[in-house]
């Protein structure tokens, strides 16, 4: 236009007199914003949108982990829990506490399973009257040890991992048999947790991820890659009961950003960890976000 090329405009030549150079400035300017304005918010909205889709697809991978690692090691348990509920429905007691068929039975559970390591029948009153095994256990009283209190009215017990007389890690189950004359007597196996463990550290984890247990005390029960030792007292706090396995954001003391998922072990003291670094997950879209 000829106004903004400085060149003068004769007023006999209009009619009116309007400032054309300001009125060309608004202009431009009311055609930039409502291109530019709308452009921004759906960039804005979908940079949020795309952030938290991510997230929350982690948040769900993280429990779906959580929730399968927990069905893993609940199977685990309960198929050593039934072997022992077996063979307490398969013998009387009478056989039971006959030495050598006692070490037939731990040989074939052995066999079967790998990790039995000894088995030892425990009368009523809390004395183990028949052991098999790596050491000379039999005349035990177990009768003031909580474990025993314990199985004697849920009818199970699952310890935490402790070191026993091996100084190896490894967890007791006892399950208990009533007879027909109103007693009972209780069948205590030790399992290794070698293959225990195993189930955890063979987990691909995404965000140099690690998977562990705890109990309800807050104490390590098995190897950890960032977290301490087996019986270390874990550097996370210990999360709030939950049914079913939940997910949940925290950070350390020296301010990283985790991601944890969790679920409680039913019938057991422990409680699943697993924990992903926020920042490594979410690197793609750290990689992306400014496209």
């Amino acid at each position: 236009p000829q106004f903004l090329k400085g060149e003068r405009i004769e007023a006999e030549q209009i009619r009116y007199l309007f400032n054309y150079s300001r009125l060309w400035q608004v202009a431009i300017l009311l055609m930039a914003t409502v291109a530019v304005v709308p452009l921004v918010c759906v960039t804005i909205f979908d940079y949020n949108v795309t952030q938290s889709a991510m997230k929350s697809e982690i948040l769900l991978r993280t429990s779906r982990l959580a929730s399968n690692t927990k069905r893993s090691i609940d199977a685990f348990l309960e198929a050593h829990k039934a072997a022992l509920d077996f063979v307490v429905h398969d013998n009387d007691l009478q056989a039971l506490q006959d030495a050598r068929h006692l070490e037939k039975i731990l040989r074939d559970l052995d066999d079967s399973f790998g990790e039995f390591i000894d088995l030892g029948v425990i009368d009523a009153n809390g004395r183990q009257t028949t052991y098999v095994g790596p050491f000379n256990l039999e005349g035990k009283d177990y009768s003031p040890q909580g474990w025993f209190q314990e199985v004697a009215e849920e009818g199970i017990h699952i310890s935490d991992v402790f070191l026993g007389y091996r100084q190896l890690p490894h967890i007791v189950i006892a399950v208990k048999h009533s007879l027909p004359n109103g007693s009972f007597y209780v069948l205590r196996a030790t399992i290794d947790t070698e293959k225990f463990n195993r189930i955890l550290s063979e987990l691909e984890i995404s965000g140099s991820g690690d998977a562990f247990l705890i109990n309800r005390n807050g104490t390590i029960q098995t190897p950890t890659r960032s977290f301490g030792g087996v019986f270390q007292a874990s550097p996370l706090p210990v999360p709030a009961y939950a049914e079913h396995t939940e997910v949940y954001e925290t950070q350390t003391p020296e301010g990283t950003h985790l991601i944890v998922g969790y679920a409680y072990i039913p019938s057991t003291s422990f409680i699943l960890m697993i924990v992903k670094q926020t920042d490594l997950v979410m690197q793609g879209w750290y990689a992306t976000r400014l496209d």
